[in-house]
């Protein structure tokens, strides 16, 4: 069912079409602004409002852009997901060679392969355990709301992606990506709030 990004009320649609390029965007009856006025707007105005964490556009994507049917993780948020855990065993490796102590050389002496497969164990442990304390702590009643959840942390942890800037800039500060770690975890919270909230006021 399309929901309202503003009040998350339910509506019928989101626009009417009366042309191929010419749609009228549909207005929420709860509370007088449009239902999804991302609809028209660019990827780069979504991606900003995802920095300013705005909820509104979790809405847009999880409930009224992301398919959900019980189908589990959709194809393209899954390939996401894998590319954040890839992208945070480059991370690991990139500081383990930058900060190295004496049990990080020894473990740099290893084989490659031995490497990545440890530190890549390591990051799906760590989103495996990271996930389990989010669904413990949620009143969760049907696949459907374990299938928002999961794609809802994939998605609004798109913040990790912002530590290859200091590896493109070469920082030498990266102790302070907790900063980071921050962002991603007041992303999670907007996200899951566009749908939890709303629960609690019905």
């Amino acid at each position: 069912m399309p929901t309202c990004v503003e009040c998350g009320a339910s509506v019928a649609d989101l626009y009417a079409q009366y042309s191929k390029d010419n749609i009228r965007l549909t207005t929420c009856d709860k509370c007088s602004n449009f239902a999804d006025k991302y609809i028209e707007h660019d990827f780069i105005i979504i991606f900003i409002d995802m920095l300013l964490h705005k909820p509104q556009v979790y809405r847009h994507l999880l409930l009224n852009r992301i398919t959900q049917k019980g189908n589990g993780i959709q194809p393209h948020v899954f390939r996401f997901a894998i590319l954040l855990i890839l992208f945070e065993v480059y991370i690991k490796w990139f500081r383990l060679e930058r900060y190295d102590t004496e049990y990080d050389v020894n473990f740099i002496k290893q084989p490659l392969c031995y490497q990545y497969l440890y530190i890549l164990a390591l990051c799906i442990f760590g989103k495996k355990l990271y996930d389990n304390q989010i669904f413990s702590r949620l009143n969760l009643k049907s696949f459907l709301d374990y299938n928002y959840v999961a794609m809802a942390l994939i998605i609004s942890s798109f913040g990790k992606m912002l530590l290859i800037l200091m590896v493109i800039w070469d920082y030498k500060q990266l102790e302070y990506s907790w900063l980071v770690s921050i962002i991603v975890l007041v992303s999670n919270v907007e996200a899951l709030s566009g749908k939890f909230d709303r629960k609690q006021e019905e």
